[in-house]
């Protein structure tokens, strides 16, 4: 959305006229609504005037979740880094605070100060809202309650908007219901908005009655007659970003996704209660009771559904396509699918969620300003550039070759491993390129955002890059303490990329679509159609069939090799957009993923006669040969893992506990197993 609406988004109706004082604030448990002190705006205000309506549920967009502001952090670092690809090398990230060590507690989401040790919040209270802190779902639900009961009354506003809105309202609601659900289970449902003084006594509901609740919103949002596939392209630069019916069918193919996976959908839960302190405990809280193989045929009949209504609808949504088949095309092609909004050319995002771009406008020396907050500038240079998120070498080797193969080097780390002297980064897939900083002799010259004055790239031992950091744009060596740096969103820091590329960062892109479909088909019997769903996505970086390149893992016939491959595939693409890679692990219960110890990695150049180079010139001079390399590659050592060592992991790690401040308002909710 363009400028004025990106602020509306986070602003909403408190520019209009003190939003913070004309909605009801939550409290359940505590007469659930509370009335503002000091309030001369009601509902009957809000919905008397089309604009006021309008910027009401521009609020409530403001709220849906990104990974990329502050208030989804814990505490300056993205939740990516609880996954195997991205560690947090910052000593006040909530990872090395709580997750790391092994002290996560009941109450870390729910902190008065806004320093969140937890990856979300189940609190009713939002802790700083105006300000990029964390905002309840509570609250979006109750707005979005509001505006579907009272839309009616809006007497300048025709039938066709006001279902429309009621279409965007149900699901942003259902987005919000399901960003909890990934991380608690069941949840307590609000299916209205409830009056001043009326209490919430519905208690916990159980984990299957939660995602067919969240099913239900969903299907209301389809119905709405007014609600469309997709915004004009003669709207985008006005309205990229508001959401469709289109966003809708693909919430419900990525909930039923979720919902199908082995967390719930099992002949056992992932974990039973020892006490039941409250009585109210309940292993289908967390369990959906039993194995049911018709719930991965409801996401297979979700994603096809979306893939008919798209082409009833001209196959408006599209991946972006290379302007050029070589690895500057494929790269730019997969940038401009992840990183940019929507717009005439452009199709490829379907559910998106805008960061705030500044955290001011004030513009000194011709540089806009940022710090530390909640804009989408200030995130990117005040975490990634302190070490909030750093990449693993699993990552790495996540992303094969650029025929398709891969990963091939599985023993090539450690002295003498590698006597030839092969350069592990060449000839990758063009996505690794896009997704980590790695040594590069050359950059392609159709690709554009590559380190301005560099012909290449040198994270060896004692090169510039790893030895003098800054110069590159960092604010010290965290940035690259595991010898790589991100590259994926933050390209090379430079400041005109961060402050006036105006970002999209999809909750869900039709890339991710064809993989939710392949994995749907490949869990219903149809391995060969899982593998052509890859096969869409990978072959617009140019990569070879997957089955065809790896013909080893024999992926027509043996589906747990499909599904591991499935989820390294989801990794490559759509990692670290929506916190994928951690609710993957999550999801499909991988605690080999959570306790596999990570590393970092060391590139030692050799010199002419095949040995490290340890003193010396270790600058790279432009025509010269390539250098020959060998790799060290180390455990990470700074903020190890609790989960890394032998006996400790327990399953309660899959779902995060709940405030135990919230369990004693009594108002039915419980804990989690385990906590």
């Amino acid at each position: 959305m363009k400028k004025k609406l990106s602020k509306i988004l986070f602003l909403g109706i408190v520019a209009a006229f003190g939003f913070s004082a004309c909605v009801d604030r939550f409290a359940i448990g505590d007469a659930f609504l509370e009335k503002a002190p000091g309030v001369d705006v009601n509902i009957d205000t809000v919905f008397a005037n089309a604009e006021y309506t309008r910027n009401f549920l521009w609020s409530a967009y403001g709220q849906l979740y990104c990974t990329y502001t502050s208030g989804n952090m814990m505490n300056g670092a993205p939740i990516d880094v609880l996954s195997d690809s991205y560690h947090c090398y910052v000593s006040w990230g909530g990872p090395k605070q709580s997750y790391y060590p092994g002290g996560l507690t009941e109450d870390a989401q729910d902190t008065d100060d806004g320093n969140f040790q937890g990856k979300f919040s189940y609190s009713t209270k939002s802790v700083g809202s105006d300000a990029g802190g964390r905002v309840s779902i509570y609250e979006t639900v109750r707005k979005c309650w509001q505006l579907i009961e009272n839309i009616g009354n809006v007497p300048d506003m025709s039938d066709d908007e006001k279902s429309r809105l009621r279409g965007e309202a149900y699901t942003i609601m259902a987005s919000r219901y399901f960003d909890a659900f990934r991380n608690f289970g069941g949840l307590c449902l609000v299916r209205k908005s409830y009056a001043v003084g009326e209490e919430f006594t519905g208690g916990r509901s159980t984990a299957l009655e939660t995602v067919n609740f969240i099913d239900s919103l969903i299907n209301c949002a389809i119905k709405e007659p007014g609600f469309i596939w997709n915004v004009s392209d003669a709207d985008l630069g006005q309205w990229s970003g508001r959401l469709t019916r289109a966003s809708a069918r693909a919430l419900r193919a990525k909930v039923w996704m979720f919902a199908a996976s082995p967390l719930f959908n099992s002949n056992e839960p992932y974990m039973t209660y020892t006490n039941k302190p409250t009585g109210f405990e309940n292993e289908e809280h967390v369990w959906f009771g039993k194995y049911d193989p018709s719930l991965w045929q409801k996401c297979l009949d979700a994603c096809n559904e979306f893939f008919q209504d798209n082409a009833a609808n001209g196959n408006y949504y599209s991946l972006v396509q290379p302007e050029t088949q070589d690895e500057g095309g494929y790269r730019m092609a997969y940038r401009r699918a992840y990183r940019y909004r929507n717009n005439e050319n452009r199709h490829e995002k379907i559910f998106d969620v805008h960061p705030t771009q500044y955290l001011s406008d004030a513009v000194v020396n011709g540089q806009r300003q940022n710090s530390w907050g909640w804009g989408w500038a200030g995130f990117a240079l005040d975490c990634y550039r302190q070490g909030g998120a750093v990449p693993t070498n699993e990552l790495q080797e996540c992303f094969g070759m650029a025929d398709g193969r891969n990963f091939p080097y599985s023993d090539i780390y450690g002295a003498g491993k590698n006597p030839n002297g092969y350069d592990m980064f060449a000839d990758r897939d063009p996505r690794l390129y896009e997704t980590v900083l790695v040594p590069r002799q050359s950059f392609p010259s159709n690709v554009v955002g590559d380190y301005a004055g560099f012909t290449y790239i040198d994270t060896w031992y004692n090169g510039a890059m790893v030895s003098s950091p800054d110069q590159f744009g960092s604010q010290g060596n965290d940035d690259v303490a595991s010898n790589y740096r991100k590259f994926k969103w933050m390209l090379d820091y430079t400041n005109d990329k961060m402050n006036d590329e105006y970002i999209g960062v999809a909750y869900i892109r039709l890339a991710e679509m064809y993989l939710i479909r392949a994995e749907a088909k490949a869990e219903t019997g149809d391995l060969q159609g899982a593998l052509d769903d890859i096969h869409i996505v990978r072959s617009r970086v140019g990569l070879g069939r997957l089955e065809t390149m790896n013909p080893g893992l024999n992926l027509t016939t043996n589906k747990e090799n499909l599904i591991n491959e499935i989820l390294r595939e989801r990794n490559c693409e759509i990692g670290a957009e929506c916190g994928d890679r951690l609710y993957d692990m999550v999801r499909r219960k991988r605690q080999d993923l959570f306790t596999k110890t990570l590393h970092e990695i060391r590139i030692y150049r050799l010199d002419e006669n095949g040995n490290r180079l340890v003193d010396g010139d270790f600058q790279y001079k432009e025509g010269e040969p390539w250098p020959k390399f060998e790799y060290e590659k180390p455990v990470i050592k700074v903020g190890p893992r609790r989960w890394w060592d032998e006996g400790y992991w327990t399953n309660k790690w899959y779902l995060d506990p709940v405030s135990r401040i919230e369990i004693q308002k009594g108002y039915g909710l419980t804990q989690n197993p385990g906590w």
